[in-house]
């Protein structure tokens, strides 16, 4: 009872002092700082979490609707509230952090989809910028589809369910809404966004120009069980998912390799080059529904998620709950989730949320080869991005610094001048060796005389085995700046 009457308490104080104080704080950087959660102040002072949780939310929702009524958002920064700005993407846009993240991205590339990573938001679409209603009030995020995948995320969820619509006189139709499922009587959903009116914003940002070699990663998760729901979510992504000439976006599922419960296990072989010498660009993942098995692959098989994020650690113990077995067969993804409903089901736990990505899990899980990131509230200058840079070094490659590659001491790449003496980096199947200290030009010989191959890391986990073996000698790798 006590602690009750301390919640209302600081809840009522904290929110006068929320909806009354403004900072004039201008918007954060893509240096790649760690900054402390928005709600630190509140957290300092309460023994549990939720009514630092709940005030956040408070606070999100007066910040967004500063920001959507015009007034700058420099001037729209709350306390307790994400600081979202212009200012921050923009600055990411030509940051080191943004270059790191697109080199590693045409990296994967060619890797099978077991072993490729992608940056990912969980619940992306569940952001008060897309209008308040009560499960965008309790946000997983603060940018838009669009703004998100201009900081690199190239795997998003949507959230589908079925329910009736007012201005379709109660007819129902695919909405998307972080609720409860059918079984529940979809509770939380009201007025959020219909599924076809969301899709397009992403099938915009394809099919600008500018991004002809993008390949992303949608995952539908499937809250209709009904006939009819997956017959107008196929009708969607047909029509929407294609590119100005006609022509289909969709990397569709095989129906020759239709598993015996009517859908196409996601192949662990394939890859983003696949995907686009194929025409595609968008991988469709989903639960198995035959109903949507035309366009959507069922994943169940093929991916795991969320082990241990509290308990994971630094390459190579990583995560007891998944042994290498599993990384080299199956997708591994790790979601957050910074809801106040999720916060409600364990009301008395204190701050901070052992299950959250911060930066330091991030790294750890990066090292290890975790596949796919399911972030909350991810923001350019939150530290998480430039925590899952594994390659090179910031501020690198370096102009002067030479034009060959060497992993260093500490296992991130620099330029350096070729007529260095350093063992060469040699890939021999799966397993990583090094040779003798030569110079870059003999690295590819030296490779040869042991029998393998000179070879650069395209992943991190790749990149942590090498620097196993090369450690604090470091290791020319194979890759030519110019």
């Amino acid at each position: 009872m006590a602690a009750h009457r301390w919640i209302t308490r600081t809840t009522a104080a904290l929110a006068v002092a929320v909806l009354l104080t403004v900072s004039l704080t201008t918007g954060g950087n893509a240096s790649g700082t760690n900054p402390p959660a928005p709600t630190a102040p509140c957290d300092a002072i309460s023994p549990y979490a939720v009514p630092c949780v709940a005030l956040g939310k408070v606070s999100d929702a007066v910040a967004t609707e500063c920001r959507r009524v015009g007034v700058p958002d420099a001037l729209c920064t709350l306390p307790l509230a994400h600081n979202v700005t212009q200012a921050a993407r923009d600055a990411y846009q030509v940051s080191w952090v943004h270059q790191a993240a697109r080199f590693q991205y045409a990296l994967g590339d060619s890797l099978p989809m077991r072993d490729a990573q992608w940056l990912g938001t969980h619940n992306s679409f569940n952001s008060l910028t897309n209008g308040l209603t009560i499960s965008h009030a309790d946000s997983n995020q603060q940018l838009t589809l669009t703004q998100q995948l201009d900081i690199d995320v190239r795997a998003l969820e949507l959230d589908l369910h079925y329910i009736p619509r007012l201005e379709l006189l109660g007819a129902s139709a695919v909405t998307v809404c972080h609720g409860q499922g059918p079984s529940a009587g979809n509770l939380g959903c009201t007025t959020e966004p219909l599924f076809s009116t969301v899709l397009p914003e992403i099938a915009t940002w394809l099919n600008a120009p500018v991004r002809s070699n993008q390949v992303i990663l949608l995952y539908l998760e499937d809250e209709m069980s009904n006939a009819a729901a997956y017959a107008s979510t196929i009708s969607t992504l047909d029509r929407v998912l294609r590119r100005p000439d006609g022509t289909s976006l969709i990397y569709r599922p095989d129906p020759t390799q239709r598993a015996g419960n009517g859908c196409t296990p996601l192949p662990m072989g394939i890859s983003r080059d696949d995907v686009r010498a194929s025409g595609a660009r968008v991988i469709l993942v989903g639960s198995c529904a035959p109903g949507w098995s035309a366009d959507v692959f069922d994943w169940n098989p093929s991916h795991v998620e969320s082990g241990s994020t509290s308990a994971y650690q630094p390459y190579p113990a990583c995560d007891a709950t998944y042994g290498p077995d599993v990384y080299a067969s199956q997708m591994v993804r790790y979601f957050e989730d910074s809801t106040l409903v999720s916060a409600l089901l364990t009301p008395l736990a204190p701050p901070g949320n052992p299950e959250a990505l911060t930066p330091d899990k991030v790294a750890s899980m990066t090292g290890c080869g975790v596949n796919l990131f399911g972030f909350d509230q991810l923001l350019p200058e939150d530290g998480r991005i430039q925590s899952s840079i594994w390659s090179w070094a910031p501020g690198e490659p370096q102009s002067g610094g030479g034009s060959c590659t060497l992993q260093g001491a500490d296992g991130r790449w620099v330029a350096a001048p070729c007529a260095g003496s350093h063992p060469a980096a040699c890939l021999s199947g799966t397993t990583w060796t090094v040779t003798t200290p030569v110079d870059a030009a003999s690295a590819p010989a030296a490779c040869t005389a042991i029998g393998s191959t000179f070879a650069l890391p395209r992943a991190g986990d790749q990149n942590s085995a090498l620097h196993e073996v090369a450690g604090a000698a470091g290791a020319w790798i194979n890759y030519a700046i110019l």
